[in-house]
């Protein structure tokens, strides 16, 4: 079974830029990388602590990659693959979106489901 969470105007997101997107006990980042939309769990795979929490950008400073806040770490925004720090060659854990042309359906593990409004 799955809880549906509405997130109003992710499809207006703008490229290259991510949201912190927290539902129930989980935390997620969701970015737009060339068009698409795309999901990750906000934690890395190095210490499993978020890499960055509301307060905090979840890109680095120039806007080209996801930055874990606690060790520097630096991951694609398209695949969330580590490119440099404490775990380079680990990934950050994709969440799967379903896609139509106006619904963006974010299916999460752990009975959260929730849809991308735009």
């Amino acid at each position: 079974m799955f809880n549906k969470h509405l997130i109003p105007n992710a499809q207006n997101l703008p490229e290259g830029q991510a949201l912190n997107i927290n539902i129930e006990k989980c935390s997620f980042l969701v970015t737009k990388q060339k068009g698409q939309i795309i999901a990750y769990e906000n934690l890395c795979p190095h210490q499993k602590k978020p890499l960055t929490w509301s307060s905090n950008p979840a890109l680095d400073d120039d806007g080209d990659y996801l930055k874990c806040h606690h060790h520097g770490a630096l991951f694609s925004p398209a695949d969330g693959s580590c490119i440099t720090g404490p775990c380079q060659g680990s990934h950050l854990k994709k969440q799967p979106l379903v896609l139509s042309r106006v619904i963006a359906t974010c299916c999460l593990p752990k009975a959260v489901n929730f849809y991308l409004f735009g």
